[in-house]
């Protein structure tokens, strides 16, 4: 039989990838913010990258967001089966928690409202979609079972 804290052991999950999550969509950004910097609209000044970043960032969090999220609901299925989805939306939880009180401490939450509700709506679908995802199995002639 199981104790009670053995139950719970995928919340220990679920806060340490919902902050690494946070990290590797800051980290994808900037390093798009670079890219962009230095390849794709090269020679302006730091105020015109600043303001482009701005611009961006809602978006860019959506984009990166997705795969993100997908990979820590495919990470939790593997490490955690059954429990991979309330993992997930625990981690979700957790990362959307985070990027709230982010956002309203510098002033942007109303800002990007529409972008911010579709990000967390694609995050979520994301983890979840990442957490349920089955192989597919096929029979000795290759064909879908």
């Amino acid at each position: 039989m199981k104790g009670r804290s053995e139950d719970k052991k995928w919340l220990l999950y679920a806060v340490p990838a919902a902050f690494a999550a946070g990290v590797a969509n800051v980290l994808l950004f900037f390093l798009f913010m670079v890219v962009y910097g230095h390849v794709i609209d090269p020679g302006h000044p730091e105020s015109y990258y600043q303001e482009a970043a701005g611009r961006f960032g809602p978006y860019a969090s959506i984009v990166g967001g997705i795969p993100i999220l997908y990979l820590v609901g495919v990470l939790f299925r593997r490490l955690l089966g059954g429990n991979a989805v309330k993992a997930g939306i625990a981690a979700w939880a957790i990362y959307i928690a985070v990027d709230i009180a982010l956002l309203v401490a510098v002033g942007q939450f109303t800002s990007f409202l529409p972008q911010i509700s579709v990000s967390f709506a694609t995050k979520l679908a994301a983890v979840y979609f990442g957490a349920r995802l089955r192989k597919i199995q096929t029979d000795t002639k290759g064909e879908l079972i």
